[in-house]
């Protein structure tokens, strides 16, 4: 029992810093530098409302999941979680690099709120999935 409720607080924890993550930048970069009409290299609002929505859910699946005091409900947050990481291995691996590559000069670098976003996502999906292991040891 002790070992659900560690988890549940860990998702919600998760939860919460990748909310705070979602306020921080994503870039760094020098907006003078960017050519007119140039790509945004920030992680834009769709995304960023894409990951405040599946943060939202394993917050909620982690507060279910205290309040009956089974894993079940938390075994969906790796969904989120794997969302959430998805998104921002995309914006890294792919957008970050190619915007290096199409403008050197602005000098695109991952900023705070890509890594705590990451970081995040990643917890929810190992949280997740862990609360899933549980569950099947309990059947």
């Amino acid at each position: 029992m002790a070992s659900i409720r560690a988890l549940a607080w860990a998702g919600a924890t998760a939860a919460v810093g990748g909310g705070a993550g979602l306020a921080l930048p994503s870039a760094h970069y020098l907006p003078s530098r960017l050519p007119l009409g140039g790509l945004e290299p920030d992680l834009d609002l769709g995304l960023r409302l894409v990951c405040a929505a599946a943060l939202a859910l394993a917050f909620a699946l982690a507060v279910l999941t205290l309040r009956q005091r089974r894993a079940e409900p938390l075994a969906f947050a790796s969904l989120a979680g794997i969302a959430v990481a998805g998104i921002l291995v995309h914006y890294l691996v792919i957008t970050l690099p190619g915007a290096n590559r199409l403008i050197p000069a602005a000098d695109v670098r991952p900023a705070a709120g890509a890594w705590v976003l990451l970081a995040s996502g990643l917890v929810l999906a190992a949280t997740g999935f862990a609360a899933a292991a549980n569950v099947q040891r309990s059947r």
